[in-house]
């Protein structure tokens, strides 16, 4: 099968590419500045690389069987709210534009919880209201409304991702906590005691993608990615450092928002994902990224 995966020079987007790549799909990651942390892998037999932009794609050989959609632009320094929006919302139709001129009917788009903003739910599944989105997170409800929008042709499903982890993970609370003890610096959480399976490892996430593209389905659908069962904030800080084998220091600080959990019900039964259970799944971060 050919596959086109956007966003390949990041985290989520290279594994992807790769894991699909070894498996014998023919593989096309599209870049648009540089191959980022793409570069910093081996060769994969069966993933080529190309550069442009998700606004230009005229002139990229399709056509392709399947899309992974995980290119997204993330707020930081020099970028603004418009640009985050811009990359998100036009991108994504610009590339089912292009999906329509290669009659390429299966999409799967590499969303994210912070769609949710402001979460005030103990369990967050498909059905949690979402509240107060900044503009990473209205640029992927959005997209998801675009897509959905195009389901009458379109097959697509959407993953909502929580912090996503594995070697080279960067950008959310677990990496965070790692850099912090590989540095022997305190760690600052709060809710210690509450229960937490708020991660997804890359691994899962890269057998899941592979599966969708073999499967077929109608329609678009939402899905919340999670770990399988729980340990408290406190246990999952305590379960990193010792698989580092590093010293741990804990500092509780004032609550600045209320703990939740992930429910990955919908994606276990009729999606067929299979995530690791979170502290096996911390773990096995920790001794991956051992110092």
């Amino acid at each position: 099968m050919r596959v086109l995966v956007t966003g390949v020079s990041g985290f989520a987007g290279s594994v992807v590419a790769r894991h699909l790549a070894a498996r014998g799909h023919d593989v096309t990651g599209l870049y648009r500045h540089g191959l980022g942390f793409a570069g910093r892998l081996p060769g994969q037999a069966g993933l080529t690389f190309v550069q442009g932009d998700l606004m230009g794609l005229v002139g990229l050989s399709g056509p392709f069987e399947a899309v992974i959609h995980a290119a997204a632009t993330s707020p930081g320094p020099g970028i603004d709210d418009a640009m985050v929006l811009r990359d998100g919302l036009d991108a994504t139709r610009a590339l089912l534009a292009r999906m329509r001129a290669w009659n390429s009917r299966k999409l799967v788009f590499l969303s994210s919880l912070s769609l949710y903003g402001d979460i005030d739910s103990p369990v967050v599944d498909e059905t949690t209201p979402i509240l107060r989105s900044d503009a990473y997170g209205l640029s992927k409800a959005g997209a998801e409304r675009i897509i959905a929008d195009e389901a009458g042709w379109l097959s697509a499903v959407a993953l909502r991702l929580p912090g996503v982890i594995g070697p080279g993970a960067h950008r959310n609370w677990l990496s965070r906590v790692a850099a912090k003890l590989r540095a022997d610096q305190p760690v600052r959480a709060f809710n210690l005691d509450a229960p937490f399976n708020n991660a997804c490892y890359v691994a899962d996430l890269a057998r899941l993608a592979q599966s969708l593209t073999l499967r077929d389905w109608t329609g678009f659908d939402a899905m919340v990615l999670g770990a399988r069962g729980t340990v408290s904030v406190r246990d999952a800080i305590e379960i990193l450092a010792n698989s580092m084998d590093v010293d741990c220091r804990i500092e509780e600080v004032p609550a600045a928002k209320p703990s939740f959990l992930l429910s990955s019900d919908h994606a276990i039964a009729d999606w067929g994902y299979d995530p690791m259970e979170i502290g096996a799944m911390i773990a096995r971060y920790g001794g991956e990224i051992a110092p």
